[in-house]
């Protein structure tokens, strides 16, 4: 018997149900980590920040060298006008192997191996067939444009400037995500407060309903004042629609931001942390903002386009040589051989110079680099005027918005203090219900006031770190290299 009632205990006390771990409340920082990791706006901003930095390592790829190889043969049957001299027909056979290595100042170097094979005959050749073998260094020097140009530091600045640039554009969407996300957490937050504000005052004017309707039964109220509560009653459930309504609003703008599917539940959200107080610094924070530096970063990167586009009008001027050492001999091996005693040096040193006759082409894009600086400069123009007012709109926000919450708290205080004075003097017979009724709603009303007033402090706080160039550090995320 004991047995069968230890296996009974047993078996309740596997059926019992783990009890639910409750979830963690989401904080501020949380939400914005989670809409800056699901963003597809950043993730295709990051790729273009991994092309951009990519450019000039392509540019030093340049510099790589290169095997080149090749080879070909001709069977020439075609009729000759002498073929006592020229041939009958005449086979060539050529292969060649070698380096090239090319500089950043447009040295092209080649090491090259040439092996060439003759069958042509005739009365008068000698050595038939004949092979020739040539092991010739060449050497090709730009000097007005590139060695004395330097056209490879224009380049390589504006790779670096373009990479920089896409570096703030990515740090820049950073930061509107950020606030994007924490303005709406901050209006799922209170907007669930302000649900619980309008449930609060449903509940207490249908227990006011409830009990005038009793009183009504007995005279001890008149008819007017039970009107009175079932007006309120209404207005204050018409409140409660709003508020509902203004929650899932904000439930969805909450989703969107986060990029969360709008069927999934909205998570449990923690009551904003504070934030420290801020230091204004003007200066400051134009070296932080990050749409301006990469302005600025694309003004630099178009001041190197332009430089390079000047360079493109001067002439080609190319200093060339070449040292090569030949053999010759009716077989490759011999002809290799007799290469190999470096007896037949050829030695070749001369200039190219290469210039257009209309420079319609250069100048052109010399015009066009022009402009697209212009163009460039003033959008930097436009970007830091821009930051100049929204930091200055955003410190006035924020101070408006301390003022309010502060006036809003003394309002709560002394909505609250006169209410319980009319109650006291209701409950002595010299007050209505319909003062009653009104210093409630003006309770109520406080009370969404101030909770306004906070949302908006916290909203214009996070504006002045984002105008400011500092949200992302004061959230706790992964602050930019500057």
């Amino acid at each position: 018997m004991k047995a069968w009632l230890l296996l009974f205990a047993c078996g309740l006390a596997q059926a019992q149900p783990e009890p639910a771990i409750p979830a963690i409340p989401w904080t501020l920082r949380r939400s914005v980590q989670e809409a800056l990791s699901r963003s597809p706006e950043l993730q295709r901003l990051k790729a273009e920040l991994g092309q951009a930095e990519l450019e000039e390592p392509l540019l030093l790829a340049l510099t790589d060298p290169q095997f080149q190889a090749g080879y070909s043969h001709t069977n020439d049957r075609s009729p000759r006008a002498a073929p006592a001299f020229q041939g009958s027909f005449s086979r060539l056979e050529t292969f060649e192997t070698g380096l090239l290595q090319r500089t950043l100042l447009g040295t092209e170097t080649k090491l090259l191996w040439h092996n060439e094979r003759l069958t042509s005959p005739s009365l008068f050749r000698t050595l038939d067939p004949s092979a020739a073998s040539n092991l010739s260094l060449e050497l090709s020097q730009p000097l007005i444009k590139d060695f004395w140009g330097r056209p490879d530091k224009a380049r390589r600045g504006a790779a670096r400037a373009r990479a920089l640039s896409a570096r703030w554009r990515w740090e820049n969407a950073r930061a509107d995500h950020a606030a994007r996300a924490a303005r709406a957490h901050l209006e799922l937050y209170f907007a669930r407060r302000q649900l619980r504000v309008r449930e609060a005052g449903v509940e207490e004017a249908e227990r006011l309903v409830v009990s005038h309707r009793d009183k009504r039964r007995y005279g001890l109220v008149e008819a007017s004042d039970l009107l009175q509560a079932e007006a309120s009653l209404e207005l204050r459930q018409t409140e409660l629609i709003v508020a509902r309504s203004s929650l899932r609003q904000a439930e969805l703008g909450f989703r969107a931001a986060l990029h969360q599917p709008a069927s999934s539940p909205a998570p449990t959200l923690s009551e904003p942390e504070p934030m420290p107080e801020p230091r204004l610094e003007p200066e400051a924070a134009l070296s932080r903002r990050p749409d301006l530096l990469s302005a600025q970063a694309a003004r630099k990167a178009g001041e190197w386009d332009l430089r390079l586009a000047r360079l493109d009008i001067r002439p080609d001027l190319s200093l060339e040589g070449a040292y090569r050492f030949s053999g010759l001999a009716g077989t490759y091996q011999s002809s290799w051989k007799d290469m190999s005693g470096w007896d037949h040096a050829v030695k070749t040193v001369g200039l190219r110079l290469l210039v257009p006759l209309t420079f319609r082409r250069e100048r052109l894009l010399r015009r066009q680099a022009e402009q697209a600086l212009e163009g460039l400069a003033a959008e930097e123009r436009r970007v830091r005027e821009q930051v100049e007012r929204e930091l200055a709109q955003a410190d006035e926000s924020w101070q408006t918005a301390r003022r309010r919450v502060a006036a809003g708290l003394r309002l709560l205080e002394l909505e609250r203090r006169k209410a319980a004075a009319e109650e006291s003097n209701f409950r002595k017979g010299r007050s209505t219900t319909d003062l009653m009724v009104r210093f409630r709603q003006d309770i109520q009303r406080a009370e969404s006031e101030l909770l306004r007033a906070q949302q908006d402090e916290l909203a214009a706080r996070i504006e002045l770190a984002r105008a400011s160039g500092t949200l992302i550090e004061e959230l706790g995320l992964e602050a930019p290299a500057r």
